[in-house]
């Protein structure tokens, strides 16, 4: 069977520690919504609740291969819980030149990057300490703009859970293209999800 896709359309701030516990569920006092813990329900109890509530609040961890730890379900059930993202898993960039205003250093990082739905920075660090910052957009596209020539370390930044950061990035008069590189992300999310595509 295929895996079962789904979305987090609404991460959130909430913490999960401070919600009122309901049976498997807990309290957001901000909205007053049951939040569903997710690592309490099988793969079929999971997509049965998503499809009773679309649109449910849960509590999920997120493994860096994508994937929701659930609780085991039936013997020979291997469908998993996934993320989708429209990203790469790598980091691809275009070797296009960067457009960069006539005052500005031409010199660009640019690409792509599997967030599973978590928030995400991305800071580039000159050899000098200087640093340049970015937001990781919700399809996983980043791009940091006028650096000067130079070498760099970039690091991204989840909400939660572990750095990434890729040492001796060397910028020109335009986009630099990143080696490929896997995504560690792993972190505990709240907030709403939505089941993005289930077959079978």
């Amino acid at each position: 069977m295929p895996d079962l896709r789904v979305r987090f359309p609404k991460p959130c701030d909430e913490k999960w520690d401070a919600m009122t516990p309901a049976g498997c569920a807990r309290i957001c006092a901000r909205c007053d919504t049951p939040v569903h813990d997710l690592s309490r329900y099988s793969i079929g109890e999971a997509e049965a609740l998503l499809r009773r509530e679309p649109g449910a609040c849960v509590r999920a961890l997120i493994r860096g291969d994508g994937s929701v730890a659930l609780k085991p379900g039936r013997r020979g059930d291997a469908r998993r819980m996934v993320i989708a993202v429209a990203a790469s898993a790598s980091l691809l960039v275009s070797g296009a030149p960067a457009m960069a205003k006539k005052d500005r250093p031409p010199g660009a990082i640019a690409g792509t990057i599997d967030t599973f739905g978590i928030p995400m920075r991305i800071k580039a660090t000159a050899t000098n300490g200087r640093t340049y910052r970015s937001k990781v957009k919700r399809n996983g596209s980043f791009r940091i703009r006028d650096l000067p020539s130079g070498t760099y370390s970039i690091t991204f930044v989840p909400r939660c859970g572990d750095r990434l950061t890729i040492e001796n990035v060397e910028v020109g008069a335009g986009e630099t293209i990143l080696p490929k590189v896997d995504s560690e992300v792993g972190c505990i999310t709240v907030g709403m999800l939505r089941i993005e595509e289930a077959r079978g």
